[in-house]
């Protein structure tokens, strides 16, 4: 009769081993707030196998100090009391030294503190308490804690094995937390920066769709939105990749030409034989292979702006043709007789210098001084390198659009693009936005990412273009309060110092580009050049 009896209580020991298992995995699956998934977990402990009065213990930032921040069983006193220094008692030793510890008679351990529940609570008997270490990747990062009374019909052996598992359950809850809240408060960052970007745009008398707050920028939008209700022929002076032809269309778009067509024609990428039927279309039978009637670029633009990006390029002819243009408002199609006027206003563009193209004899002056009416200078993408963090989220806000992504950017990885000097001004930081979009691994662009596409693109770079010194802008700093920094040639004397300050900085090459008073292009160039290996980043 005694071993059915005992066989019968392990059976329903075990049903309620596995029930209380079974629960806590579905807790941990539903996702719901963490305090009432670990409170019930504590409260399934209580009721199916007897270990009572469970509480989880954290550390508490703010104080710096050890206290319980869940439990089952405690009053809200108890709860309150609950408060350890590091290393101070059982739970403080637990969580500094990650070791289970089991008091079998708490009368009898002068480290059990009895602080948050007084002796005179518990059960007159022999009471025990088993507190083990809750871990996520190895870490500690709390202490469960139970009481247990010693007359029980459960061995201490299966009740440690049990208390390990829900430990490891609680330390997945509040990982999970963590990732959550990690990713809220990024998610909480980015609402933030993009609300205040469009609270700007709403307040800004008009910036066109033009991202950017630097004087530089600021100033020519000054001037384009002054030009902007005239029919003045413009300017657009600037490097390659300045958005030339963003500021084009921004100047149609404030134009009361906006709802007639924007015309933009690429000097340097037609043939000097094709200039004059491109830009004037051309009658039918004109040359061998007009087999109808073709109306040029200047027709196509009647009534609306026609814009000349890369006019440097406008072969000398041609150029004689489009001052008479501008002079008489006519155009004759190629092969034709007949006059036909248009209404065409003019912005040309181009990275060259016009002055010397003038000197040269490669560009006529009269021209060049109907065109360069309104000169407005663009300015390079590291003369507003303040502006790079508002540019990296809108282009990266784009790309998710384009390629059905969501992708988040990281703090570090935003510091490693802003640290870049972009030779190829928002052109390449576009292109290099776009790369990184396509490899981010998972909803985040980190910093290894970053990195990686930065130092493919500096390897993609010819050397001139590596080894081309950095103006340097005396008085100014950015917003580190760093100097800009000028070229510095490779030795192989840096290879130790570079490598130290390498393993120094945990191989994090912005740090130690700043470190080296270097760009994180000057640093890549040189880890190229000087083959040094990088660490891997310490995450810790």
């Amino acid at each position: 009769m005694k071993n059915t009896e005992r066989n019968y209580s392990e059976e329903n020991l075990a049903d309620q081993e596995q029930l209380l298992i079974r629960e806590s995995i579905r807790l941990l699956g539903r996702g719901h707030d963490p305090a009432s998934s670990i409170r019930e977990m504590l409260h399934l402990l209580s009721e199916l196998i007897g270990l009572n009065r469970g509480r989880v213990v954290l550390p508490d930032p703010a104080a710096g100090d050890l206290a319980i921040r869940h439990a089952y069983g405690l009053t809200q006193a108890e709860i309150e009391r609950g408060r350890y220094e590091p290393g101070e008692g059982i739970t403080g030793r637990v969580m500094h030294s990650g070791e289970t510890l089991i008091v079998q008679d708490i009368d009898h351990e002068p480290a059990y503190l009895a602080r948050a529940v007084p002796r005179s609570t518990l059960p007159t008997g022999t009471v025990s308490f088993i507190a083990l270490p809750i871990l996520i990747e190895a870490r500690i990062i709390g202490v469960l804690g139970v009481h247990r009374l010693r007359q029980r019909q459960r061995s201490l052996g299966a009740d440690l094995q049990i208390l390990r598992t829900i430990a490891e359950l609680i330390g997945q809850v509040i990982h999970l937390n963590q990732l959550i809240e990690a990713r809220t408060a990024l998610l909480k960052e980015e609402n933030r920066t993009l609300r205040a970007e469009l609270e700007k745009k709403r307040q800004a008398p008009g910036n066109f769709g033009i991202v950017g707050e630097a004087p530089q920028l600021m100033e020519a939008l000054g001037q384009l939105e002054q030009v902007a209700g005239s029919d003045a022929t413009v300017m657009l002076l600037g490097e390659s990749g300045t958005g030339k032809e963003l500021f084009a269309r921004a100047l149609h778009l404030q134009s009361p030409r906006r709802d007639r067509p924007f015309v933009k024609v690429n000097c340097a990428a037609i043939p000097e034989t094709l200039f004059e039927a491109e830009l004037f279309g051309h009658e039918k039978g004109a040359f061998t292979s007009a087999g109808q009637q073709r109306i040029g670029r200047f027709e196509q633009a009647d009534g609306g702006t026609l814009f000349l990006d890369e006019i440097g390029d406008l072969p000398l002819p041609v150029q004689v043709k489009l001052l008479r243009v501008l002079q008489e408002k006519v155009i004759e199609r190629l092969g034709g007789r007949k006059e036909i006027p248009v209404d065409v206003r003019i912005v040309a563009a181009t990275h060259q210098d016009m002055m010397a193209l003038v000197r040269a004899g490669r560009f006529r002056l009269d021209l060049y001084y109907r065109l360069n009416v309104i000169p407005i200078r663009l300015p390079a993408l590291r003369e507003r390198s303040g502006d790079i963090k508002l540019l990296v989220r809108h282009f990266v806000s784009q790309l998710n659009q384009r390629h059905q992504r969501n992708v988040l950017i990281a703090p570090g990885a935003l510091s490693s693009l802003v640290s870049y000097p972009w030779p190829g001004n928002i052109r390449q930081l576009y292109n290099v936005c776009e790369r990184i979009v396509l490899l981010a691994r998972g909803d985040e662009i980190d910093e290894a990412t970053a990195d990686f596409v930065l130092v493919t693109e500096a390897q993609g770079q010819a050397i001139e273009a590596l080894a081309s010194p950095v103006p340097v802008q005396h008085g100014i700093a950015d917003a580190t309060g760093d100097a800009v920094r000028t070229y510095q040639p490779v030795g192989n004397g840096e290879r130790a110092q570079i490598a130290a300050a390498l393993v120094a900085h945990g191989g994090n090459k912005s740090r130690t580009a700043k470190a080296l008073n270097l760009t994180l292009r000057q640093l890549n160039y040189r880890i190229q050049v000087l083959d040094i290996a990088v660490p891997r980043k310490n995450r810790m």
